[in-house]
């Protein structure tokens, strides 16, 4: 009889965006050695009564939980939305699970794994908690609070106590991985390093000629540096909008943002307040389309604000590396996104958030045809040889099949 896995994420299929696609994906990499039972925020889209039944696989059920659904890119609302969903979770979590069951919670939003653990306790279950932003650290980092106040003291003191009752922590990279050993000493044998993966049967290298995105906002014959993903407030968009302003009399050098996110609409109004004809803002394109989206550019940035090594690692940056595409990484040096464009030779790392540093790295690029074919080549040999589905999923198959059998 196989054991029973719960994974509790707000997002899941069909939800497209990033927590949403790879939670799926761990699920359907974990249904062989486990029943999944999924929980997860309800859709409130018309498709949320056709799609509670899960279609991919026998052994997972998915189960939709009512909660909130207000704008969260408003910061209040957000937290209401976090708040009504953390109760339904933990009220149902109080009636699913049995004795011996282990689950699986991921941090965003960051009240999860609290309520879990509790859950976990009180009906004497097992928890992995899958780090995919560090707390309080992205709440100072990104000045919701201030390193001493009393938010971030109580929230360390929780999640320490958490962390030290969990069954595995699963972080991304390895300057998370260092961070919370630093932060949390007593964790160190539970940290498990597991990185997201490029998504490489449906993401490869194309034509940039024939890219239906480029073909439609018109820049086939431009050098094109490309932003695409969450428009976050740990994003350092703002970096990016002093660069195009910097080359704005550049008519053969163009920006294009694929994306959404809590800056999104500061980001639109600054292009139209500073009239940057350089730049263009796309929303979301379908999950279907995301080769076209990649391979719409001829580099790409990544840029967090200072601070953020340790706290979130960019799972972004594996499907750039698919589509075979230089990365400009705006971070410090320590980070993970630092040290994978370093150690494949895929890119530029500018640690000092300096827009000046990061047009001159533009303008060398454009002129080095040959060089970024080069880091393409190294970015998709990485994809395929480290950072695929392929290559990671066993790592957490290996990880819930010897601790099941403890």
């Amino acid at each position: 009889m196989k054991s029973r896995l719960i994974i509790i994420s707000e997002f899941f299929y069909p939800d497209e965006n990033a927590t949403g696609y790879l939670l799926t994906q761990i699920a359907k990499g974990l249904a062989g050695i486990a029943d999944i039972r999924v929980l997860c925020r309800k859709r409130k889209d018309r498709f949320c009564d056709k799609e509670t039944l899960f279609p991919f696989h026998d052994n997972i059920v998915v189960e939709r939980i009512h909660s909130t659904g207000f704008n969260k890119d408003k910061l209040v609302l957000r937290i209401i939305n976090i708040l009504t969903l953390s109760i339904s979770l933990f009220l149902k979590l109080l009636t699913e699970l049995q004795e011996g069951d282990r689950v699986i919670v991921v941090t965003n939003p960051p009240s999860l794994p609290f309520i879990a653990a509790i859950a976990c306790r009180l009906k004497r279950a097992r928890y992995s908690i899958l780090v995919h932003d560090v707390y309080p650290e992205v709440l100072i980092a990104t000045k919701v609070i201030h390193e001493g106040h009393l938010i971030a003291l109580v929230l360390r003191w929780m999640t320490k106590k958490i962390l030290e009752s969990s069954e595995n922590v699963i972080v991304l990279g390895r300057d998370m991985a260092h961070l919370l050993t630093r932060n949390y000493r007593t964790i160190g044998n539970r940290i498990n390093i597991i990185p997201n993966w490029g998504d490489i049967d449906s993401i490869f290298p194309k034509d940039r000629l024939d890219n239906s995105i480029l073909n439609e906002v018109s820049l086939e014959k431009k050098f094109v540096v490309q932003y695409v993903g969450n428009i976050g407030r740990t994003h350092n968009v703002e970096l990016l909008v002093e660069c195009a302003e910097l080359l704005r009399d550049r008519d053969d050098i163009h920006f294009l943002f694929i994306g959404d996110g809590a800056k999104r609409r500061w980001l639109l109004e600054s292009i139209k307040d500073r009239n940057l004809k350089n730049v263009i803002m796309k929303p979301f394109y379908p999950r279907n389309r995301q080769s076209d989206v990649h391979n719409a550019c001829d580099i790409v940035v990544i840029s967090f604000i200072p601070g953020m090594a340790g706290i979130s690692v960019p799972s972004r940056m594996y499907n750039i590396m698919a589509a075979g595409k230089p990365i400009i990484g705006i971070t410090d040096t320590t980070s993970e996104l630092a040290r994978v464009i370093q150690e494949e030779g895929i890119g530029w790392v500018i640690p000092s958030y300096h827009a000046q540093d990061v047009v001159k790295v533009i303008m060398a690029a454009q002129k080095e045809n040959k060089e970024l074919r080069t880091m393409g080549l190294h970015a998709r040999k990485a994809a395929e040889e480290k950072y695929s589905f392929e290559k990671i999923i066993p790592l957490y198959r290996n990880l819930f099949i010897s601790k099941g059998k403890g």
